[in-house]
């Protein structure tokens, strides 16, 4: 049994295949990598934000703003 020739449509379709599948791919590695920056954000970043915040409440950092004069 001889090997078909590949026809330029048949080449033509896996190319685009493998294009496809490479998209989708950096679409879910850059989906993954959102979510990472997100959840890093949530647990880490907001809660120190917070807590910074609390701690110049605490300290009376607000009584040192200029005061309005009418």
């Amino acid at each position: 049994m001889q090997k078909k020739p590949l026809r330029a449509n048949t080449l033509l379709d896996k190319l685009h295949r493998g294009a496809v599948y490479a998209c989708i791919g950096v679409t879910l590695y850059g989906t993954y990598l959102i979510g990472m920056r997100y959840y890093h954000y949530y647990t880490v970043i907001r809660p120190e934000k917070q807590q910074a915040e609390l701690k110049l409440l605490d300290e009376g950092a607000h009584d040192k703003a200029k005061e309005l004069k009418y």
